[in-house]
C-alpha cells in the first residue's frame, strides 16, 4: 500500500511561531510550527472563504485577518465569532528534517 504522505517542506524552513503556505494538487494548506510541534490546516477561513495565510498565529491558533476569527490548529474549532464552523485539520509528520503532509482526508469534518 502506498503512503498518503507527501513531502511539503524542510522543517527548518519554518521558525517557531510561524507558518508557510503549501499547495498539493492545487489545494492550499498551512503548515504551522508552535514551539517544536507542527500542524497542518486548510488555508481557508470557514466564515468568508478567505485565505488564512493572510493572517497570523496567536499561540496555537491561526487568526483570520478579515474578521479576526481564530481557529485552534489541532482541532480546527473556531475560538471567536463570527466564525462558527471549524476549519479542516490534517496529519503532518516530521521525518529526517522534512515535513510530510497527508492530504488524503481531514482529521475532522465540518
Amino acid at each position: 500500500m502506498e503512503s498518503p504522505f507527501i513531502e511539503v517542506a524542510q522543517a527548518d524552513a519554518i521558525a517557531p511561531g510561524k507558518f508557510i503556505r503549501v499547495e498539493v494538487d492545487r489545494t492550499p494548506y498551512l503548515i504551522a510550527r508552535v514551539d517544536e510541534r507542527y500542524y497542518a490546516v486548510e488555508d481557508n477561513c470557514s466564515h468568508e472563504d478567505y485565505p488564512l495565510s493572510y493572517g497570523c498565529l496567536d499561540g496555537a491558533r491561526i487568526k483570520c485577518s478579515l474578521h479576526g476569527s481564530r481557529f485552534d490548529l489541532e482541532t480546527g474549532q473556531p475560538a471567536d465569532e463570527p466564525a462558527d464552523t471549524p476549519i479542516r485539520t490534517y496529519r503532518v509528520e516530521l521525518a529526517d528534517g522534512r515535513l510530510w503532509l497527508d492530504p488524503s482526508g481531514p482529521l475532522n469534518q465540518r
